[in-house]
């Protein structure tokens, strides 16, 4: 799903979370601004996209935040789930989307 069109979704997609926190990096990170709006929150990664979520979510579980990383990538899933965090396929998003 391309970048634009997954902000979009997510913006308006009915999940079972507070607040969505939508990592992009490189070249993603063109036509989507970071910032809130609504639920959503998108952070545009400095540098390493993976290094990126790793620390929103290890700052989400610090705050005592429930955290959710919808990844497909086995080591970053051990990585966040080492923090507390629950890891969930890509498969999992897109049935909540509309």
């Amino acid at each position: 799903m391309p970048r634009a069109r997954l902000h979009e979704s997510l913006v308006v997609a009915d999940v079972p979370h507070d607040v969505v926190v939508l990592v992009l990096e490189g070249a993603a990170k063109g036509g989507v601004r970071p910032g809130r709006d609504g639920h959503l929150r998108t952070v545009h990664a400095p540098g390493s996209g993976d290094d990126t979520i790793v620390a929103e979510a290890r700052a989400a579980v610090e705050r005592g935040d429930r955290v959710t990383v919808v990844i497909a990538d086995r080591m970053l899933q051990a990585r966040v789930q080492a923090l507390g965090a629950m890891a969930l396929s890509p498969s999992w998003l897109l049935d909540q989307l509309p």
